[in-house]
């Protein structure tokens, strides 16, 4: 497991550095872990810098599955309203019905590999 370093950068309260049990989340020395702050839930967030895009991973538990969408769609929101370097947020996703879900917050399938797709969502003035 990666080192985590004090995170640079700063969100509203409602996604707080998390630092605790990552599940199966995806994440190396270059990402910075969030929580939602949910009390019912438990979704993390795992987030890097890749040019002007912000790469993003995600988990959660069992009690989370319903609310992945109203989750990403926050943290999206966040990053943008936060990382003025940010244009784009890209996600590589395997599950289909993450698949859905990010569809109906804005993000586009741009590419696949195997089976595994890629989305991106555009912050708005970028388009």
């Amino acid at each position: 497991m990666a080192q985590q370093a004090q995170s640079q950068l700063q969100f509203p309260v409602r996604f707080v550095p998390y630092y605790g049990d990552t599940m199966d989340l995806v994440y190396d020395e270059n990402y910075e872990i969030f929580k939602w702050d949910e009390p019912d839930c438990v979704v993390l967030f795992s987030v890097a810098r890749r040019g002007n895009a912000a790469n993003i991973h995600f988990d959660c538990d069992r009690a989370a599955l319903r609310r992945v969408r109203e989750a990403i769609g926050e943290f999206c929101e966040h990053l943008f309203s936060e990382l003025e370097w940010c244009t784009m947020i890209m996600g590589i996703i395997e599950k289909p019905s993450v698949v859905r879900s990010v569809k109906k917050i804005g993000f586009n399938h741009i590419g696949s590999v195997d089976n595994l797709k890629v989305y991106v969502r555009l912050r708005e003035w970028a388009v």
